[in-house]
């Protein structure tokens, strides 16, 4: 099983000494068996049986109480290690390829699939000690008899090829369904992000339900059920062969072969014995199966290895000059079914400038605010900061040269990264003039108090969090958008301004043509060409920037 093989990997000393406890736990059991057969057939007393039992009983218990607080420690230790280190595998995975991939089936791994491996490895700890009670109690009719026992393997090893076509057939469902999870958490983010227009249009509501959800649900919901059906027989089948095979000692073998009453009863008792363990076996089977499942899927995820953890420098404090030259980068476009390329674009940035970038939608502005601060790899040209290339091993330094909100930003429940108390004034400073001192406060720790906002006033916190990290280069993509026309006046009159006067660039993605004054140039996007505007001044038609190809 890749679950056993996954644990045995990751920690092979605890692995070890759980199985040697187990095996203890086994060999107690066999040694258990004996003493309750011999003490029946009357061949130990019953003060010697009764030491035996009690010895044997408490052994058995202890080895395997051990090997089963060994084995869970083992599953939640590395349980939280696969969450780690799959987190760690996202941020350390390209923008791009986490994009491709679809928040849907990252959703899917991060709680679906470790939810079925956290099931999975919480059974190990009582499969293994069941497989070694089976063991015990194979042995213990080895020791009966040779010849019996031999015939009995024969007899299991039939059952459980047959008993496995069905079981078979059932992981064979779920590992196909598996696809329709992640269909699943697609349709809950559909209704989750889209609940106001779901709510404002009952058309669009209905068609929702009928072709998206309740498809994907109905799909999930057959081949889970059609797994449990093959699931249900051979759990059926195999108590049929066990019943099948104590009728089978019983009735038949004192009939055909030369068993004596004590090979007999202890055959009996042996079955008998076996009979919760592997029904607590085939129980388990399923869910080992789905832990199996997930863990594929987890490894198809082609993430990358997670960073070594090295600290990084310092984050640079100023720059002289960042170039971009001639970078592209081509993508996928599902609105038209076609493929977009952006670039070749050639740039040039400098400190104390505020450059505004415009261009209608699907201009590809944002793309190329994620190339030019490093989240997206180019496929050809280069960007170089102070005349050094931006490369796969400095691009996470490169990063730290800008701070930006996006027009998609996510705002954190705390100033996380940041020493809030050693900025306390500035903090109060920037809640008052953004207008937020009355809603949220901030504490020593540097929680906010509440991010239940309005968009708008969630785009001031955000500037407020970019403002703190001093970083020589501002990217703000459309964030005056959701202000109202005060704020906008203080983002493009004020705030940048002083950002200028500090020796920031400044890159702002705008519609804001009443704005486009305070730009010291102005570049135009126009279907993934670049073209560099005339200053406002002039009144020239829009010309494309010589240094473009």
């Amino acid at each position: 099983m890749k679950l056993v093989l996954f644990l045995i990997k990751r920690a092979k000393g605890r692995f070890a000494l759980a199985t040697l406890c187990g095996l203890l736990g086994g060999a107690m059991s066999a040694g258990l068996l004996a003493v309750i057969g011999n003490t029946l057939n009357g061949s130990m007393s019953a003060n010697a049986g009764m030491l035996a039992f009690a010895g044997l009983s408490t052994m058995g218990l202890l080895t395997r109480f051990f090997s089963q607080v060994l084995l869970n420690s083992l599953h939640q230790g590395e349980l939280q290690q696969l969450r780690l280190q799959l987190g760690r595998q996202i941020l350390a995975t390209p923008l791009r390829r986490l994009e491709e991939t679809g928040p849907h089936r990252l959703q899917t791994a991060l709680s679906n699939d470790i939810q079925s491996m956290s099931n999975s490895l919480g059974l190990i700890p009582v499969i293994f000690i069941d497989l070694t009670i089976v063991v015990g109690c194979l042995a213990y009719m080895a020791w009966l008899s040779w010849s019996s026992f031999i015939g009995t393997m024969l007899f299991l090893l039939v059952g459980g090829l047959t008993y496995w076509i069905p079981q078979g057939r059932g992981v064979s469902i779920l590992r196909q369904s598996h696809g329709q999870q992640s269909l699943l958490f697609k349709a809950f983010r559909g209704i989750t992000d889209g609940i106001k227009e779901l709510k404002l249009h009952q058309d669009r509501r209905t068609a929702f339900v009928n072709d998206c959800f309740e498809p994907t649900t109905a799909a999930l919901q057959r081949a889970h059920t059609r797994a449990n059906y093959y699931f249900a027989a051979a759990a059926l089948w195999g108590a049929f062969i066990f019943l099948f095979f104590i009728g089978l000692m019983l009735y038949v073998a004192p009939r055909v072969l030369s068993v004596s009453p004590r090979e007999l009863m202890g055959y009996t008792l042996a079955a008998l014995y076996l009979q919760q363990p592997l029904t607590t076996l085939m129980r388990n089977i399923p869910v080992l199966a789905q832990g199996n499942i997930s863990l594929e899927h987890l490894e198809k995820l082609t993430l990358s290895p997670p960073d070594t953890g090295a600290p990084l420098p310092p984050a640079p404090r100023s720059f002289e000059r960042l170039e971009v030259t001639g970078i592209t980068h081509t993508y996928f476009r599902e609105n038209d079914d076609s493929r977009f390329t952006l670039g070749p674009i050639h740039l040039e940035l400098t400190p104390g400038e505020i450059v505004f970038i415009i261009g209608g939608n699907g201009s590809g502005k944002t793309t190329l605010a994620k190339l030019l601060t490093g989240l997206y790899t180019p496929e050809s040209g280069e960007l170089r900061i102070d005349g050094r290339s931006v490369t796969e091993e400095n691009r996470q330094q490169y990063r730290q040269y800008f701070s930006a909100v996006f027009s998609d930003f996510h705002l954190f429940d705390s100033l996380l990264g940041l020493a809030p108390a050693e900025r306390a004034q500035r903090l109060q400073g920037y809640l008052e003039r953004l207008q937020l001192e009355k809603k949220v406060s901030i504490n020593a720790e540097g929680e906010l108090s509440t991010t239940a906002l309005s968009l708008g006033q969630r785009k001031r916190l955000a500037l407020l969090t970019s403002w703190l990290e001093d970083r020589p280069i501002y990217l703000f993509d459309e964030w005056a958008a959701d202000q109202d026309p005060a704020f906008k006046n203080v983002f493009y009159l004020e705030l940048l301004q002083e950002l200028k006067r500090a020796g920031k660039a400044v890159v702002v993605i705008s519609h804001d043509n009443q704005y486009f004054h305070v730009a010291d140039r102005i570049i135009q996007l126009d279907s993934g060409r670049l073209m560099e505007m005339p200053s406002t001044s002039q009144k020239a038609e829009p010309r494309r920037a010589t240094v473009a190809s």
